[in-house]
């Protein structure tokens, strides 16, 4: 075991999983719980939170108006993100005021994690990784890969989206060309799943031997 400095605890490995919209993450996310990993999601955290009248959800809508919201009073994911996708100066916003929150809950729930499983491999879930530029509160990374049009295609048929829509959303990440260029270990989602399975253990493995 060695000391993580971000965390301040002994444990084992954190592995950061990135990528970009629609290019597979959460099915190699699934596949390396499947392994043995333990996954702290960190679109699950930002979905927590928003909850209707928590800190974060109040600054958001005080930065974007009540407009945002629907009649439950919940954050409507598809109404702000038109807001976001063409306006990287309101995406920066946003991004300022969700992710100091969900880091610190990445850190909370990590420490919990690496007490109960000090043998475990930590896996955190970031879309975002570069764009935050918290690359280096991980040990390893791993980018899930596909190419630019099988992104187009899988966001214009999951979200039912324009082609112009689609790209919008795509260029407001960085490319996943440059990702895969920064990552340790890069997944190629298009494969069929038994190769996509074997890709993945074998990842899962090669980062254990490491440590």
């Amino acid at each position: 075991m060695y000391e993580n400095r971000f965390l301040g605890i002994l444990i084992v490995i954190k592995v950061a999983l990135t990528g970009g919209i629609a290019s597979g993450k959460s099915v190699v996310a699934r596949l390396m719980v499947r392994c043995g990993a333990y996954l702290i999601d960190a679109d699950t955290l930002a979905k927590e939170a928003v909850r209707p009248d928590s800190v974060v959800w109040r600054r958001i809508v005080r930065t974007f108006g009540r407009d945002i919201t629907n009649r439950r009073r919940e954050i409507d994911r598809e109404r702000l993100g038109k807001l976001i996708f063409s306006n990287s100066q309101k995406r920066q916003q946003l991004n300022a005021i969700i992710h100091p929150w969900v880091y610190a809950e990445y850190q909370r729930r990590a420490r919990i994690l690496a007490k109960d499983h000090p043998d475990g491999v930590l896996l955190f879930d970031v879309p975002l990784l570069f764009e935050t530029n918290v690359q280096q509160r991980f040990d390893h990374i791993i980018v899930a890969y596909v190419d630019k049009q099988t992104q187009i295609r899988r966001i214009m048929t999951r979200d039912n989206l324009r082609r112009s829509e689609a790209l919008e959303r795509i260029n407001a990440q960085l490319p996943l060309s440059q990702k895969r260029r920064d990552a340790e270990y890069v997944i190629d989602t298009r494969m069929p799943i038994a190769d996509l399975r074997r890709e993945v253990r074998a990842a899962y493995n090669a980062l254990q031997l490491i440590h």
